[in-house]
C-alpha cells in the first residue's frame, strides 16, 4: 500500500539533516512518505510601512502613529541599504520560500509538517509561512514535530507519531510570537520615528520595547550610583572571656530580632558601649552542638541566561555573542542540547540516558582530576535521576530542559576556546550534581549584658559533600565554644567598629541578564511582580540580543575586562528625554508580558492583542510629540573654530557638526564631520581631534565601529589636499615577535611562529597590478586554527618536511565534518586540502 506523501519544513539545515537521516534509516516504519525542505529561520516578515502605505515611506510627525488596519506578511527580500551579509541572508530566505511554495503547490503532498524548532518562535515561523500559501495548501492537514535535541532517536519518535499542528496550544504559541512581533513593530517604528522627528536627532534614534526598557534600568542604576552619598554607621562588638586567654566575639543585635544593630548616631553608640563595658555577660541561648543541620546542594544545571552570565563574568570575559554562537554550534554538532532554554532541570526522559551523559562529562579534560577520576556507581545515577531538584518533568509542549550533553562523544581539542569553556561549565555542574549535598550545622550563642543582647553565630562543617571537589572552596566554617545557658562570662573588651554605606554596583552583562530574568524585583506592585517573575524582560532567546543591540547602536559600551556597562552620551540623552514614557517603565513591560501570556493560554485573541498594542503605541507617540521643546543634541550657536585647510573658508562648530561654511554651497567644500557619528557609537567627536586634523593633517587614532560590518576597528582622519577631502587611515596591526621553526619550502626563508599563524619571513602583503604575487614576497602562511581544527607544531613540521600533514578532521562552513590532509598550493598561494579517496 502506497503511503501518503508529506513535506517537512525544517527551520535550519542542521535539523533537516537529522530528519533525513531518520527517514533514511527508519522510513519504512513511518506513517508517511516524508520529504524534507529547510529554511534558515524566518523567511517571511511583517510588511514595512511603505509596503502598507507608500506615503509612510517618508518620516513625518503628521502621519504618526502608524496603525495598520491589519498586519500582513511578505517574503523577506534584500533591500537597498542592507549590508552584504544581510542581503545574502534575505536572498537565501526568499529562495527557500519560493522552493517550498513551489513544492507544496505541486499537488504531490497530502500532508505538510512543521519541523521547525520546538518553541514559540519555531511555531510562528511555520505558521507565518503558511499564511502566504495558496488556499489549497493551507487546507492540507498539518502535523508537528517537537524535537528538542539533534538526536535521530528523538526525531524517530515524532516521525512515527507526529502531533497536530492545529492543536490550540500550538496555535496559541504561534500567536504569542506573532503578537510580540506586532508589538515590536508598533512600538519600535512609531517610537523611533516620533523620537527622532520630535527631538531632531541625527542619525535616527532606535526605540524598542525591550531594548529601551533595559537602557532605562542601567540609566537608573547609574543615577543611583552618581547620587549616592556614603554615610558612616557603627556596630558594637563585645568580647567575652572564656579562660586560657580565649575570647568569644559577639555583636549587638536588635531587641526583638536576631539582626545586627547599626548605629547612625556615634554618641548613642558610645552611650550603649559604656553601659555594657563593665559586664558581666550571661549566656541566654546556646546551640551546644544541637543547631539545625542545613543542606547546601550543588548549583542547578545551566540555562541559557545563566551560562552567558557565568562566562561573561570577569573570570572568563566571553561576550554574549560568542557564547550564543558556541551553544548553537555545539547543538548543531549534536554535542549539547537545545541552545535557547530557560530550564534549569533535566527531564526524566533525558535522564534515562544519564549514565552516558555523565560519562561524556567526565572526559572533558579541563575538569580537575578528582572529578575526572570519580567513580560513579549505578546507585548514584539512579539516585540523581530520582532527585526532583535536578530532574523534573516538563510538559511536552512547553519549553525545554537544561543545557546538557546529548551523550554523543566529541573531541574536546577540536572545539574553539569558547566552546571548550561551555562544555567544561556544563560538565562541571553535571558531575557535582552526582555528589551528596554539603551539610553544616547552624550554631549560635546569645549573651545578655544589662538589657542588651549580643550574638555569635557560625556554621560548623558536618559533611563537605560536593564542595570537597572544588579547590579552595570557602565555606567560612567555624566552631563555637560549648557553653551552657546561665553561664556568666566576664567582658574583656568592647569596640565600636565604623563602617560605611556602599553604593549599588554598576551593571555588568552578567548582572543585567539576571535583572532581566528576575525583573519582578524592580517593581513594587505585587501583580506585576508576579507577571515579570513568570516572564521577565525578553526571553532566553532574546535577552542577549537586546544587550547586543544597545551596544551596536552606540547607546552603551561594555568594558572588555570587567564587562561593566556604561551608557554613552546618546544612551543617557534618550532616557533623559523619554522621562516617564511607557517604554522606560518596567511596570508596563510586565503588563505587556501578562497580555502575551494571555494570548499563549488562549484567553486573549491575537486580533484583540493587536488592538491593545495599537493603543499603547498611540500613548507612546502622544507622550513624545509636543512634550518637549529641546533637541536631542543641545542647540548651540555656530562659532568659527579655524580656517578650512581644503578651501580657505571658515570651519564652524554647532550642535551637530564641524563643517566648512562652504559645505553644500555652490563653491563646494567637502569638510564635514558629524559631532555624534554612528561610527563613534553615538559618542562625541572631540574638538581637539578636529583641530589636530586641521593643524597637523591628521587626528589621533580613534576606536570606531562599523554598523554594516558589525566590527570594531581603529582609524584616524587625514587630510587629502590633492583631492580636497577627508580620508580614513586604518591603524596598522602590531608586529608580533615570532620564533623560527623551520625553512620555507618555497623560497628558503625562515618560517616564523607567531600567536596566530606560521608564516615565511618574506611573506608578501599584496599582489601587483597584474594580479601576480610581488617578486619580493612569499605567499607561505598557515593559520594555527583552520575550520575549527588546531594546526599543531607537529602538523607544521610534517608540512615543511613531507609537504602535507596527517589526515585531520575539519568542520565546513555548514558545520559538516570532513577529513583531509593539509597542503600548501604554491600556484594558488594558499593553504588547501587534499581529500581522502
Amino acid at each position: 500500500m502506497t503511503k501518503p506523501k508529506a513535506l517537512i519544513i525544517a527551520e535550519k539545515k542542521s535539523l533537516a539533516d537529522v530528519y533525513r537521516q531518520a527517514i533514511h534509516q527508519y522510513g519504512q516504519t513511518f506513517p508517511f512518505d516524508y520529504e524534507v525542505l529547510q529554511f534558515q529561520g524566518n523567511v517571511v516578515g511583517l510588511k514595512e510601512p511603505d509596503q502598507i502605505n507608500p506615503a509612510w515611506k517618508k518620516w513625518s510627525l503628521e502621519d504618526l502613529p502608524l496603525l495598520p488596519e491589519k498586519f500582513e506578511y511578505v517574503p523577506i527580500k534584500p533591500q537597498k541599504g542592507d549590508d552584504r551579509r544581510t542581503a545574502q541572508y534575505k536572498k537565501r530566505g526568499y529562495q527557500y520560500f519560493q522552493e517550498a511554495k513551489k513544492q507544496l503547490s505541486s499537488g504531490r503532498y497530502a500532508v505538510v509538517v512543521n519541523g521547525c524548532d520546538p518553541d514559540r518562535e519555531g511555531q510562528s515561523i511555520f505558521d507565518k509561512f503558511m499564511l502566504l500559501m495558496p488556499k489549497k495548501v493551507q487546507n492540507l492537514p498539518q502535523k508537528r514535530l517537537w524535537v528538542g535535541d539533534m538526536q535521530v532517536e528523538t526525531s524517530v519518535q515524532y516521525l512515527r507519531n507526529p502531533l497536530d499542528n492545529k492543536d490550540p496550544e500550538y496555535v496559541n504559541f504561534g500567536h504569542e510570537a506573532m503578537g510580540r512581533g506586532i508589538m515590536d513593530w508598533l512600538l519600535g517604528i512609531n517610537g523611533s520615528r516620533a523620537f527622532t522627528l520630535e527631538f531632531k536627532a541625527r542619525p535616527a534614534i532606535h526605540i524598542g520595547r525591550g531594548m529601551t526598557a533595559i537602557l532605562a534600568i542601567v540609566a537608573q542604576r547609574n543615577r543611583e550610583i552618581a547620587n549616592f552619598q556614603s554615610h558612616p554607621y557603627w556596630q558594637l562588638k563585645l568580647m567575652a572571656g572564656l579562660g586560657n586567654g580565649q575570647e568569644l566575639t559577639t555583636r549587638l543585635i536588635q531587641a526583638k530580632a536576631e539582626k545586627l544593630l547599626n548605629f547612625t548616631d556615634f554618641e548613642a553608640a558610645q552611650d550603649v558601649e559604656k553601659q555594657v563595658r563593665p559586664g558581666p555577660a550571661v549566656v541566654t541561648e546556646s546551640s551546644q552542638g544541637k543547631g539545625k543541620i542545613a543542606l547546601r546542594r550543588s548549583p542547578k544545571y545551566f540555562n541559557t541566561s545563566d551560562l552567558i552570565a557565568y562566562l561573561s563574568s570577569p573570570t572568563y570575559r566571553c561576550s554574549g555573542q560568542s557564547v550564543t554562537a558556541a551553544l548553537q554550534h555545539l547543538y548543531e554538532r549534536k554535542i549539547t542540547t537545545y541552545p535557547r532554554t530557560a530550564g534549569r532541570e533535566m527531564t526524566p526522559q533525558r535522564a534515562e540516558n544519564l549514565e552516558q551523559i555523565l560519562a561524556v562529562a567526565q572526559k572533558v579534560p579541563a575538569l580537575n582530576e578528582r572529578l575526572r577520576q570519580l567513580e560513579i556507581t549505578p546507585a548514584m545515577v539512579t539516585k540523581l535521576a530520582q532527585n526532583r531538584y535536578y530532574v523534573k518533568p516538563l510538559s511536552q509542549k512547553t519549553g525545554h530542559d537544561c543545557l546538557t550533553f546529548t551523550g554523543k562523544e566529541f573531541d574536546y581539542e577540536k572545539l574553539n576556546h569558547v566552546e571548550q569553556l561551555v562544555v567544561s561549565a556544563i560538565a562541571f555542574r553535571l558531575l557535582l550534581s552526582v555528589l551528596p549535598p554539603e551539610k553544616h550545622r547552624q550554631e549560635k550563642i546569645i549573651l545578655k549584658v544589662q538589657d542588651y543582647r549580643f550574638l555569635a553565630q557560625a556554621n560548623s562543617l558536618v559533611d563537605s559533600g560536593w564542595t570537597a571537589y572544588i579547590p579552595n572552596f570557602k565555606g567560612n566554617y567555624q566552631q563555637l565554644p560549648s557553653l551552657a545557658p546561665g553561664m556568666v562570662l566576664p567582658v574583656t573588651k568592647t569596640e565600636l567598629e565604623e563602617k560605611q554605606t556602599t553604593p549599588p554596583k554598576p551593571y555588568t552583562t552578567a548582572t543585567l541578564l539576571k535583572a532581566m530574568e528576575n525583573a519582578g524585583r524592580l517593581t513594587s506592585k505585587a501583580k506585576l511582580r508576579q507577571a515579570l517573575k513568570d516572564h521577565g524582560i525578553g526571553t532566553a532567546a532574546t535577552r542577549q540580543i537586546l544587550i547586543d543591540k544597545n551596544e551596536q547602536l552606540g547607546y552603551w559600551t561594555i568594558d572588555k575586562k570587567s564587562r561593566i556597562i556604561k551608557l554613552t552620551d546618546s544612551g543617557n540623552r534618550i532616557i533623559e528625554l523619554l522621562k516617564d514614557n511607557p517604554l522606560v517603565k518596567v511596570d508596563l513591560t510586565a503588563q505587556w508580558e501578562e497580555k502575551l501570556a494571555e494570548v499563549s493560554s488562549g484567553n486573549l485573541s491575537l486580533s484583540d492583542f493587536s488592538e491593545i498594542a495599537k493603543k499603547e503605541a498611540s500613548a507612546i507617540v502622544a507622550q513624545i510629540i509636543g512634550s518637549q521643546t529641546e533637541s536631542f543634541r543641545q542647540e548651540e550657536p555656530a562659532q568659527v573654530i579655524a580656517s578650512c585647510p581644503l578651501c580657505g573658508g571658515q570651519i564652524q562648530q554647532d550642535g551637530h557638526a564641524y563643517k566648512c561654511r562652504n559645505y553644500g554651497q555652490e563653491a563646494g567644500c567637502n569638510f564635514y564631520l558629524g559631532r555624534y557619528p554612528s561610527w563613534l557609537k553615538g559618542n562625541e567627536l572631540q574638538l581637539r581631534e578636529v583641530l589636530s586634523l586641521i593643524n597637523t593633517g591628521k587626528s589621533s587614532f580613534l576606536k570606531m565601529y562599523s554598523p554594516k560590518k558589525r566590527r570594531n576597528f581603529q582609524a584616524r582622519f587625514t587630510l587629502n589636499l590633492a583631492e580636497k577631502k577627508i580620508d580614513f587611515e586604518f591603524k596598522p596591526r602590531k608586529q608580533i615577535l615570532a620564533k623560527e621553526i623551520g625553512i620555507c619550502p618555497l623560497d628558503g626563508g625562515k618560517i616564523l611562529e607567531s600567536d596566530k599563524q606560521y608564516v615565511c619571513q618574506n611573506h608578501r602583503v599584496q599582489r601587483d597590478q597584474s594580479g601576480h604575487w610581488q617578486e619580493s614576497g612569499c605567499p607561505f602562511k598557515v593559520f594555527k586554527t583552520m575550520l575549527g581544527t588546531k594546526i599543531t607544531m607537529a602538523d607544521m613540521q610534517a608540512m615543511l618536511n613531507q609537504g602535507q600533514t596527517e589526515v585531520k578532521e575539519f568542520t565546513g562552513k555548514k558545520h559538516q565534518l570532513f577529513r583531509a590532509r593539509l597542503i600548501f598550493d604554491e600556484n594558488q598561494g594558499r593553504t588547501t586540502f587534499l581529500f581522502e579517496n
